[in-house]
């Protein structure tokens, strides 16, 4: 920290880096494929959730696409459509589901820059971000 002005400023760091997720689509996929992907992914997670994904279109937020997947059973499951309920709610855009899916977008970063919201459970969403992170990139909490 450094004395400017009256006033006890932090230095500028290194800021920190989220980790990504490990790729779960290709560049071409669709939001079918990389959804599925995301539930295989959940299998082993251990505890049965939930997680309805919102992807939203337009320029007024006109057009929604309702997901849900289902995790951590032996086999995930995605499937078109809102569920009855969720243990977590994700709302973002397409195009920004698209980078979090090939891994080059972490979760954190995505709902820092206001791309991404979650609703719901935010101790079990932080697990499931951390359950999915790339095991090369070192994980980081968001608090």
């Amino acid at each position: 920290m450094t004395w400017q002005g009256g006033k006890l400023r932090r230095d500028a760091g290194q800021p920190v880096r989220f980790a990504p997720l490990k790729a779960l689509a290709g560049q071409q996929d669709d939001a079918e494929k990389s959804l599925g992907g995301l539930a295989h992914a959940l299998n082993g997670f251990g505890k049965a959730l939930k997680v309805h994904v919102r992807l939203v279109t337009g320029a007024e937020g006109e057009t929604v696409q309702h997901w849900e997947i289902q995790g951590g059973t032996k086999t995930g499951k995605v499937r078109k459509g809102e569920p009855k309920d969720a243990d977590v709610v994700v709302v973002m855009r397409p195009e920004t589901w698209a980078l979090i899916a090939q891994g080059q977008l972490a979760p954190y970063e995505a709902m820092y820059r206001g791309k991404l919201r979650v609703g719901g459970d935010f101790e079990l969403a932080k697990r499931i971000v951390k359950h999915l992170t790339d095991p090369a990139a070192q994980y980081v909490s968001p608090c």
